[in-house]
């Protein structure tokens, strides 16, 4: 099936119906974990959050929805007693806290690779509106939105700051790696990966920022995407070495199959009631006489 809007306008328009309610930010024009870091502020990146099992906080994640977060696989080794803790700029001091009810990791992920690393997680309660002043949804890109080599995006975490942890949430602006030196660099760089960082090194995630969100500011309404999950790399902030990322557009379709309703009222309008699990959807845009896809389901 195939639906085609015509006559709304450029996709800046369309996505601030489709993407309303996710991707902001009190402040949508940060400052320049974290190896070569710096402090955050309150409800600067409100969708980060900071995943804690036996009393220590050992992955990052991202709000995604009321209730569901994504983080990476590799987090996940065993079953654990994980628990959220959201809203919050210093470690001990969450505005929201609580356990993890379910644990989907992708059903393709390698351990040796980390391919596919990307988890979804079920909170055991929804956070509550009073809160939405520092917890906010952070905004999944469509299957159609590819991260261009150049663009400047950035990491969050409370992770090492050298190769010690933060207390406070650390920020780093980064840039996307272009995907044939990523490759050069490493080899074992899938289409469900790319590299993000600065290669003359000092701006990384590290150890404890696993897990959390690469964020990257649209140019159009200035929402915010989840466009990587930090994986792996050597080292922290090495030179010609930057970090490898989970590219999330590739799993658009796998978020929707399971958190539905990180799509908008329009979209579902659009859809009329059509089964996310079993049916094909091709949402398209138009601009001319072209057409881009905007969802793949």
């Amino acid at each position: 099936m195939v639906i085609l809007i015509k006559s709304i306008g450029p996709l800046t328009f369309l996505t601030q119906d489709i993407f309303r309610g996710c991707g902001s930010s009190k402040s949508n024009n940060p400052n320049s974990r974290i190896v070569g870091g710096t402090n955050t502020q309150e409800g600067e990146w409100p969708w980060q959050v900071s995943l804690h099992f036996v009393g220590a906080a050992y992955c990052g994640a991202s709000v995604i929805s009321k209730e569901w977060l994504v983080s990476a696989a590799h987090c996940f080794q065993g079953s654990k007693a994980w628990s959220a803790h959201l809203g919050m700029q210093t470690q001990g001091h969450a505005k929201f806290v609580s356990a993890v009810r379910r644990i989907i990791v992708h059903e393709y992920y390698n351990s040796r690779n980390y391919d596919y690393d990307i988890a979804l997680l079920q909170l055991s309660k929804p956070w509550p509106d009073t809160m939405s002043h520092v917890i906010q949804p952070i905004c999944v890109p469509p299957f159609s939105h590819k991260a261009r080599s150049g663009d400047k995006c950035w990491i969050t975490g409370w992770g090492q700051k050298q190769e010690a942890g933060s207390a406070v949430l650390q920020k780093a602006e980064v840039k996307i790696i272009d995907q044939t030196v990523c490759h050069s660099t490493y080899g074992v760089i899938t289409a469900r990966m790319f590299c993000a960082g600065l290669m003359s090194g000092k701006r990384d995630g590290c150890k404890g920022d696993s897990g959390g969100p690469l964020s990257c500011q649209s140019n159009g309404d200035g929402k915010w995407f989840l466009t990587g999950i930090v994986s792996w790399g050597y080292g922290c902030g090495r030179p010609n070495f930057p970090g490898v990322y989970t590219r999330v557009s590739n799993f658009a379709p796998w978020i929707y199959k399971y958190v539905p309703s990180v799509l908008s009222d329009l979209v579902k309008l659009l859809i009329g009631g059509i089964s996310l699990h079993f049916s094909l959807l091709i949402l398209e845009y138009a601009n001319g006489s072209k057409r881009y896809p905007l969802f793949e389901l």
